[in-house]
């Protein structure tokens, strides 16, 4: 059935998922000017590091939506096997082009692989698109574009540290931009599963990483030229998808106002 949250409920519970994720995202780098990060090892550094992610989210979804609806809300309770194994089919030409025109990584250790691979893309997207944007677009009425865009540009933002001139930044912004509007579209259209872009996430770092193919994520050309393969097959496998369906779940109808959100309860 529909929701029937009143227009000052919806806006009540938009401002405190917003301030929830911004203090989520920004929460530690603020703390960090007064209080230092207790742990010294690595894995305790990027515990901490993510902890400011997972427990502030975890705690509002619970108090709104009820604690015992916590994976169901976040999307991670079915899909996992599924999500697997469509991300692995998906960026096997990344990992084939990687491995013939990179090299495997002198440098790189167990712990920062682990961290940048299974650790950011599970909590980047638990973040962005499960908590951000899905509570935006399923639960609050945002639609497609405004709920995917706002995170898009914070996701990016995020990101652009790594570029070392105007024009790399501007590069490296609008790559990791447009790849969080894909793995949003992706997450709906393919019933709301989140493995996917957190597998996704996950292997395409790995292939980048693991090879040492660029030391950001703009890539050189025969990198994106397998990108750009890796996201034309999923967007075509997604296609053919829904179009044995009743069509694309994204669509002029929920683009600015998603009017047909449904309770998850």
């Amino acid at each position: 059935m529909k929701t029937n949250y009143t227009q000052k409920t919806t806006i009540i519970y938009t401002i405190l998922i917003l301030a929830t994720f911004f203090l989520a995202f920004y929460g530690k780098q603020l703390v960090g000017h007064f209080v230092a990060n207790p742990f010294s090892s690595e894995l305790g550094k990027i515990f901490y590091y993510y902890s400011w992610w997972l427990f502030p989210i975890v705690l509002i979804v619970g108090l709104l939506f009820g604690f015992k609806n916590i994976l169901v809300e976040f999307r991670i309770h079915q899909g996992f096997t599924f999500g697997l194994l469509f991300s692995f089919i998906t960026v096997s030409p990344m990992f084939i082009s990687s491995a013939i025109i990179g090299h495997v990584s002198e440098t790189i250790n167990t712990t920062t692989l682990l961290h940048h691979t299974v650790g950011a893309g599970f909590m980047e997207e638990l973040l962005f698109r499960a908590f951000l944007f899905g509570i935006l677009f399923r639960r609050l009425q945002w639609g497609f574009i405004p709920a995917a865009v706002l995170g898009a540009v914070i996701f990016g933002l995020g990101h652009i540290y790594q570029g070392t001139s105007m024009l790399e930044t501007a590069g490296v912004f609008a790559v990791t931009f447009l790849g969080a509007a894909w793995f949003a579209w992706l997450f709906i259209e393919w019933d709301e599963n989140l493995w996917i872009p957190i597998f996704l996430h996950t292997f395409m770092n790995l292939s980048w990483i693991l090879f040492d193919v660029s030391h950001n994520a703009l890539g050189g050309l025969y990198s994106n030229i397998f990108r750009v393969i890796t996201i034309a097959v999923s967007i075509t496998l997604t296609v053919l998808y829904q179009k044995g369906r009743s069509g694309l779940v994204i669509n002029r109808k929920n683009l600015w106002v998603n009017r047909s959100v449904q309770r998850q309860d």
